[in-house]
């Protein structure tokens, strides 16, 4: 049975961890517009490497949060730190109360085996034995044979293993496993499929993802750039080494385009100077540019796949 496809989430990762809930710190440096963009995100992602430290489990309660929760093992992994099954086990089963809960799917994610998908698959079977029931994870380059596995007995799956890998390595490797693997006749997934840190744009609107998430929103902002719905990346921070280039920063554009941008961010409730020296500033016009690009998508993505398949000939 294809899955249903109302609107695709994208899930903004790390906000609580970024400290830009209230009561954190950055949010105090957020004025009352700004502020109001955080009170509103609807979808938030955080990775229990980083969120398994209490006080944010209490802020998540306090604010009434649901959250998808990713295990951060990639991230523990990179930094060289091991993670304990059985405790991010007892972690779920006690925050129950702040994780999201779709059609009776927990949005939590089985904890990873990096680069081994019998370690993931084995960790996903001990979970469920000690009754978590997570959502599966299928990495980048594995045999299809876990990937089918995992269509077949799971109702919403996650494809993991995509950051750092080019657009066009991953176009060319997601095309054969959508077309192969996970959608119907119709062009339309079989499961729900969650893409774990897709950034690019074109590849959100290109596959019946039931949901995504992306930290380009807090990567942008540590770079001085706002991702303007309409322009794509914009250089603003004063301190940005592209304001000395002609057209590669938003005070070197020509005039008409120049007022054109600086009337959008007004229109928005942001300022460019504000934008150009408040690095917080920046980082809720992010937030708040996500949820649009989060509308655009679904305006362009219909639920099905949106490739050009190859016509077999008998």
């Amino acid at each position: 049975m294809a899955a249903t496809h109302d609107h695709m989430k994208v899930f903004l990762a790390a906000v609580y961890t970024n400290n830009y809930m209230q009561g954190q710190k950055q949010h105090d440096a957020l004025t009352d517009h700004e502020k109001a963009i955080t009170r509103n995100l609807p979808n938030i992602l955080e990775s229990w490497h980083y969120v398994g430290k209490q006080r944010y489990v209490d802020q998540m309660r306090a604010d009434g949060a649901k959250i998808f929760l990713d295990s951060g093992a990639f991230s523990a992994w990179t930094l060289g730190h091991t993670m304990s099954l059985p405790d991010y086990c007892e972690y779920i089963k006690r925050n129950m109360d702040i994780l999201r809960v779709e059609d009776g799917d927990v949005m939590a994610s089985v904890l990873d085996g990096i680069g081994d998908p019998l370690q993931t698959w084995r960790n996903q079977y001990e979970m469920e034995l000690r009754g978590v029931r997570p959502l599966p994870c299928y990495h980048f380059g594995e045999p299809v044979e876990f990937l089918e596995h995992y269509i077949q007995n799971y109702n919403y799956i996650t494809i993991g293993g995509m950051v750092g890998k080019t657009p066009q390595t991953l176009q060319t490797w997601l095309d054969r496993i959508w077309d192969e693997h996970m959608v119907d006749g119709a062009g339309r997934a079989k499961v729900k499929v969650h893409g774990f840190g897709l950034t690019s744009i074109p590849l959100m609107e290109r596959y019946p993802w039931y949901s995504c998430d992306s930290s380009s929103w807090i990567q942008a902002t540590a770079f001085g750039v706002v991702v303007s719905p309409k322009w794509g990346p914009l250089a603003v921070s004063d301190k940005s080494p592209s304001r000395h280039n002609q057209g590669r920063h938003v005070s070197t554009l020509s005039q008409p385009e120049m007022d054109a941008v600086f009337a959008h961010f007004e229109e928005q409730g942001f300022t460019y100077e504000r934008l150009s020296t408040v690095y917080e500033s920046r980082a809720a016009y992010n937030l708040w540019a996500y949820t649009v690009i989060q509308e655009i998508v679904n305006r362009t993505n219909k639920g099905v796949l949106n490739i050009s398949r190859q016509q077999e000939l008998f």
